[in-house]
């Protein structure tokens, strides 16, 4: 299959550009893309800002992982009913409930910090309780995508939406490391409670369409598994989300234990390999957004998944000098921009519309439920070995999950 360039005309060279202004001068379209960016700050920053806070109050290395698989566990159990949600409720209602609710828990969270009364069993049930909200907003905002930009516009409109979310982040995470370092760890918790708010107030005031709720409420998410595990190439493209999944819960969890324990580096410099990665990421994917179709996006994601992806972590679970491992961060990030604007494409482009919200839930649900998945796991490996061994066997079975995909024809002729 060959994907069209969205708003193709007789000169191309101009047409894509003109595609992503026109977008980014639709009032929908920019006010979900802030949206989206407020969202992914807090995202990662609170990730960030939990694994570094319990690194704090604990030198046992493996209460990172189980902090990973409490953190995992609600878009895991939530994502397939929050995609049904997506496709029944009202998005403005929906949307701000849940930054509110997103701004409430983080703040509380805040304050505990604050008032010194944080303790590792509380930080596992602040970080269980705040992952909520985020892991139930991510697949409304996937779906309402193709519900604002025009389908003739469509991958232009996933590429950037999707670069936003990438980079804003890996940002956070940055964002979190040089808060942490200046400020103090109640400070990353105040940044997030912050970017809810802001987050509820564009999702109050950015038009959206009209919503029609389905005359069918039983069986949503059922019907919704039975399309995207049932059916070809989405079972494969789920597939490899989880795999990738499993990559970005690796380069989360142990990336700041990598750069404290083995190159000796403090808070802002770790979170500083994060910005390799957005780099990377912000210009592939903003090349996919504006100049480069692939005539073979499939084969191209699959190459991407099986060298760069997982070889990367082998690569960098390997590194014991901190610029190089920076610069193994920035190839990450280059073919992570490649695979995850790729996937999230074809992933879309192969959804009917009325299932759109419950196959994004799915996909959030394979992307970040596999994040308790390859905690455990994790959990498990920097019991037995160590950090930098772990992230090279986690790596390793990156590249035997997307290989073992890319051998089928499922994605690959796409």
């Amino acid at each position: 299959m060959t994907i069209e360039r969205p708003g193709a005309t007789s000169t191309p060279a101009s047409a894509p550009d003109d595609g992503v202004r026109g977008l980014m001068g639709m009032r929908a379209f920019r006010g979900l893309v802030v949206a989206n960016v407020l969202s992914a700050i807090g995202f990662g920053t609170s990730r960030f800002v939990f694994v570094w806070m319990v690194g704090e109050l604990t030198e046992w290395n493996p209460a990172t992982a189980i902090l990973g698989i409490v953190i995992g566990l609600p878009p895991l159990l939530l994502s397939a009913w929050a995609g049904s949600l997506a496709d029944r409720l009202d998005p403005r209602r929906l949307g701000v409930g849940l930054f509110l609710i997103s701004a409430l828990g983080f703040g509380v969270t805040g304050l505990l910090v604050a008032g010194d009364l944080m303790t590792v069993p509380i930080a596992m049930v602040c970080g269980f309780v705040t992952a909520i909200a985020p892991s139930m907003l991510m697949p409304q905002m996937q779906a309402l995508v193709p519900a604002i930009v025009p389908k003739e516009r469509l991958m232009q409109g996933v590429a950037l939406q999707n670069l936003s979310m990438m980079v804003s982040v890996i940002a956070g995470v940055f964002l979190g490391g040089a808060i942490i370092q200046a400020f103090g760890v109640a400070a990353g918790f105040w940044l997030v409670t912050i970017a809810g708010l802001l987050g509820a107030v564009t999702f109050a005031t950015m038009p959206l369409p009209d919503h029609t709720p389905p005359t069918v409420r039983r069986g949503a998410v059922r019907e919704g598994l039975r399309i995207g595990l049932g059916t070809e190439p989405l079972r494969s493209l789920l597939g490899i989300t989880a795999v990738m999944g499993l990559a970005i819960a690796t380069s989360t969890l142990l990336l700041p234990e990598f750069a404290r324990d083995v190159l000796d580096k403090e808070s802002l410099a770790a979170s500083a390999l994060n910005v390799f990665m957005s780099l990377g990421m912000m210009t592939t994917s903003m090349l996919l957004a504006t100049r480069w179709t692939p005539s073979r996006p499939g084969l191209v994601l699959t190459t991407f998944s099986v060298t760069v992806i997982g070889g990367g972590l082998v690569a960098i679970g390997s590194s014991r000098v901190y610029a190089v491992t920076a610069v193994l961060c920035l190839m990450w990030g280059l073919g992570g921009g490649i695979g995850m604007t790729l996937l999230r494409t074809l992933t879309q482009m192969n959804t009917p519309p009325e299932l759109m919200g419950r196959v994004m839930g799915l996909s959030m649900m394979a992307q970040n439920g596999a994040f308790p998945v390859g905690a455990l796991l994790l959990f498990g490996l920097v019991s037995v070995t160590s950090v930098g061994t772990a992230m090279v066997i986690a790596g390793l079975i990156c590249v035997a999950g997307t290989s073992a995909i890319a051998i089928g024809p499922h994605v690959r002729s796409l």
